[in-house]
């Protein structure tokens, strides 16, 4: 029996996006800055009516210029006759509209906004790299297909699994899309000029920053020429997946590997033990392979749930140890970077549709426990340390 995998090292992509999205934090905060400081902070949280801003700036001795929906300071800006004279400036202002020399209402609501949606874009990335380090490397979406978009192509070539495209964080995945766009916002100076001010969240060609990054990966310019054979024209974002993994094998961007023979005198659980464990899991489809090889998890399982299962044998006390994920290592083949002792179920802060990862994981460990059922633990103990 063959595996196939991918060559390169998933971690090592995953801390390339991790820096990328660090400089969408500093734009967030950016914007977290700007919406805590508007009408002298007074507003503590999203908007407040027209109304009550007018309020705010009154009561600092701000002077409105209702036509424009705008309030001037005084201090900062002499308006006599129509003509405007910018005044000396005083401690704490600077060139910043916002620090001391007037105020717009549309401008001050679009702060609040424009962080709310880079805020959600940075929380969607978040559960997106964190999803990509703890998910197993799965092929199935683009070896069992007729066709293979170009971002799972892309994910197989830097290490990560294409199949969380389709999941919870990765519904209709795409890096052209824009699910926190908003609109730009017009307003007025006190001068009467009329301004427009946008979030700039998918500034880059109509991108979103991470994904404008992937776009400019190696890889993702070469599965875009093996997609639209060298003719920008025929562009499509779909190629046949039989000829993008035999274009893959052959530039040595995945592999076959076989089993690996197992370590016998290494076996903590007991070779009797073990033989109930493989059989029962095998039985119920949570794994695949060979007795005398390292076990590996059927297609579809996960990480976290090989997790729950060195937690699970332990619970049921099924098996005497204290290091229960160093020790199914010695059975299960474990290819991530991530400890499989954190590998355990995280609920995403939001929820951005109504794919349910925790059913899925729910079934996987359904399998588990129809599995252990049937072993005894009076038969099955076994002091490992």
């Amino acid at each position: 029996m063959k595996f196939t995998v991918t060559r390169a090292y998933t971690h090592k992509t995953v801390a390339e996006l991790r820096e990328e999205l660090l400089r969408v934090k500093s734009i967030v905060d950016y914007w977290k800055d700007k919406s805590d400081k508007r009408a002298f902070g007074e507003i503590k949280a999203g908007n407040i009516s027209f109304e009550k801003w007018r309020e705010i700036y009154a009561s600092f001795g701000w002077i409105e210029l209702e036509e424009y929906r705008c309030f001037y300071n005084p201090n900062s800006v002499s308006i006599d006759e129509e003509i405007i004279t910018a005044l000396p400036s005083i401690e704490g202002n600077s060139d910043n509209e916002q620090s001391g020399t007037w105020a717009s209402y549309e401008l001050d609501k679009s702060y609040s906004s424009f962080w709310k949606v880079w805020n959600k874009y940075y929380q969607k990335w978040c559960f997106r790299l964190n999803k990509l380090e703890m998910a197993r490397f799965d092929m199935r979406r683009v070896s069992q297909t007729q066709t293979t978009r170009i971002e799972e192509a892309l994910f197989v070539l830097l290490g990560l699994s294409p199949s969380v495209q389709g999941t919870e964080g990765f519904e209709n995945f795409s890096l052209s899309e824009r699910l926190f766009e908003t609109d730009s916002i017009e307003y007025q100076d006190y001068q009467g000029n009329k301004l427009v001010i946008n979030s700039n969240l998918y500034s880059n060609d109509d991108y979103g920053h991470l994904e404008w990054y992937l776009k400019q990966k190696k890889e993702y310019v070469l599965i875009e020429r093996l997609a639209t054979r060298g003719q920008p024209s025929d562009f499509s974002d779909r190629l046949s997946s039989s000829k993008f993994n035999e274009w893959a094998y052959k530039n040595n961007y995945i592999e076959d590997r076989v089993p690996m023979i197992r370590n016998t005198v290494e076996s903590p659980f007991g070779e009797g033990f073990a033989f109930s464990l493989f059989s029962g899991l095998v039985e119920v489809g949570y794994l695949k392979g060979s007795f005398d090889c390292m076990w590996n998890l059927a297609d579809g399982m996960s990480w976290m749930s090989l997790h729950y299962l060195a937690n699970e044998i332990v619970n049921r006390k099924l098996i005497q140890t204290n290091s229960p994920f160093e020790h199914i290592k010695k059975y299960i083949h474990y290819a991530s970077t991530y400890p499989l002792e954190d590998q355990f179920f995280k609920p995403a802060i939001d929820k951005f549709s109504e794919t349910d990862d925790e059913k899925i994981f729910k079934q996987e460990c359904d399998l588990i426990n129809s599995a252990l059922d049937n072993i005894e633990p009076n038969k099955a103990i076994n002091y490992g340390e």
